[in-house]
């Protein structure tokens, strides 16, 4: 199983191994660190040689964690400088990204108006990363929050909190072993991205220029422990972490008090990783804008996303050119991302529709269902308007094109993303006009109009509305203004004036 290239002959696992064929007697558990720097295969020869324990494992005695995370209950201060970002944008690129031979290399390279950014991976790690091994990246740019100076204060960590981190303390599928296995596997993917750094000057930071160069350098060690009938198993893994020398420019905390450095942060909510890990197969689509969102959204502002820019991150811009001329791309590719906006949804990142751009015929089909009328009969026509328009607007043209130019506008995310504010920076930008139209709400509209026994389809009729006006003004989606105030009020007689 081993690299042909690599001396397994002084491999401790190795060694261990001709140990126990000859008879010596290993009473206390040992511990193993790997001493060929081109060892990639230390995990496959573990899971060929290594039983999996009966019962509870025996407790080891490993160093424990030097940093805590979470200690609010909800998020955590991570790392979200440009280069950490586009470290988790290419692990999640599917194999149409373009990735440029270089020697032993892939390349990737990045740039922007404040840099540029060369990624670099070994050939076989091009080809086979494994797009969890950006919660790698987010867990070790977390812990660097926890150091002054990350660069030479070295980040203790273990097993235990990072199976806690990924969520993986909560499966019951896979035995203990196998979660150390791919949390070690997990680690190694991680350190083998390399990143070289062209920056250019801004206001007194110098411009610099950093040769490739891991992100992060990790020392693992593993633990093994003897069972009473001599059998052997992982029973533990611990990492020694430094972060690369981009940390010296983009999270010195000391030199961005000067004005000398960066010192980027942002908030990693409680939630992110499993829900991360719990998609990462079914829904690839839905991890990327996940991503997405996080680095780019502040969160507490209304702020708008491009629907075009969303599908060429996730499918790639070749992908939707063919598109246009491939009806069965186009269906698989429209049908994905509404499936994947909708996991996003029920996870608590709720997209506003812009009325202007991504009209009601061309949004996803589950975001009608959660304004259906509450009466059975209009309930039945409105599925089956629903199911007709949706059928023949699945694979057109039209649909395409008008997704293209799009946009939604996320309002709404789960609690853990929302960062700590102090009340004094929160101000109040409603004006007078705007509260008194925000006073009626459209549950006042819905009792009103139940009261004089009016359907919303007569209401729409009366209105000269349609009735998905009538469930998005009574379901609060979307925001009553003062013309439609005079408007409701002309047919509900009882309608209580702002």
């Amino acid at each position: 199983m081993a690299d042909p290239n690599v001396n397994c002959g002084i491999c401790p696992v190795q060694t261990f191994r001709t140990q126990e064929a000859e008879g010596y007697v290993i009473p206390e558990p040992i511990t193993l660190s790997p001493v060929d720097s081109a060892c990639q295969q230390v995990s496959s020869c573990l899971s060929h040689w290594f039983t999996v324990p009966q019962g509870k494992p025996a407790s080891i005695d490993y160093p424990q964690a030097n940093i805590t995370l979470y200690q609010n209950g909800k998020n955590q201060p991570f790392a979200s400088c440009l280069v950490i970002w586009q470290a988790c944008h290419v692990m999640t690129q599917r194999p149409y990204q373009h990735w440029q031979p270089a020697g032993e290399f892939m390349t990737y390279e990045y740039e922007s108006r404040a840099g540029r950014l060369i990624y670099r991976l070994p050939r076989q790690g091009a080809k086979n990363r494994d797009m969890r091994v950006v919660l790698i990246h987010l867990f070790l740019a977390a812990c660097a929050t926890q150091k002054a100076r990350p660069w030479e204060e070295e980040i203790v960590i273990n097993d235990r909190i990072i199976a806690e981190f990924l969520g993986l303390n909560q499966r019951k599928d896979m035995n203990r072993v196998k979660k150390l296995l791919l949390i070690e596997s997990l680690v190694r993917q991680a350190c083998e991205l390399e990143v070289e750094i062209h920056w250019q000057a801004k206001g007194r930071i110098k411009a610099f220029h950093l040769p490739a160069e891991p992100l992060w350098f990790a020392r693992p060690t593993y633990h093994l422990t003897t069972t009473e009938d001599g059998s052997h198993y992982l029973s533990g893994l611990s990492f020694r972490v430094l972060a690369g020398r981009w940390s010296t420019y983009f999270l010195n905390p000391q030199q961005a008090r000067s004005k000398t450095a960066y010192y980027q942060y942002g908030c990693l909510p409680m939630s992110l990783p499993p829900k991360i890990m719990y998609l990462w197969q079914r829904h690839e689509g839905a991890v990327v804008m996940l991503l997405h969102f996080l680095f780019r959204l502040r969160v507490g502002q209304d702020r708008s996303a491009k629907i075009a820019t969303l599908l060429k991150l996730i499918y790639g811009e070749e992908s939707l050119q063919i598109a246009w001329y491939k009806s069965d791309v186009r269906r698989k590719l429209m049908t994905s991302f509404e499936a994947d906006l909708e996991q996003l949804f029920y996870y608590g990142i709720k997209p506003l529709f812009e009325n202007s751009t991504y009209p009601e015929f061309i949004q996803p089909w589950w975001v009608s269902a959660q304004n259906l009328p509450d009466d059975p009969e209009e309930a039945l026509n409105y599925w089956t308007e629903v199911a007709q328009a949706e059928k023949a607007m699945i694979n057109s043209k039209q649909k395409w094109s008008q997704l293209l130019n799009a946009a939604i506008t996320i309002r709404e995310f789960p609690e853990d993303w929302q960062a700590e504010t102090p009340k004094k920076e929160i101000k109040s930008k409603t004006s007078r006009k705007a509260t008194a139209v925000h006073s009626l709400t459209g549950a006042m509209i819905k009792q009103a109009r139940l009261r004089q026994g009016i359907s919303q389809r007569q209401l729409s009729t009366l209105l000269h509305k349609s009735q998905s006006w009538i469930r998005d003004i009574e379901s609060g989606r979307y925001k009553i203004k003062p013309k439609d105030v005079q408007l409701l009020a002309s047919v509900l007689v009882d309608l209580p004036h702002p």
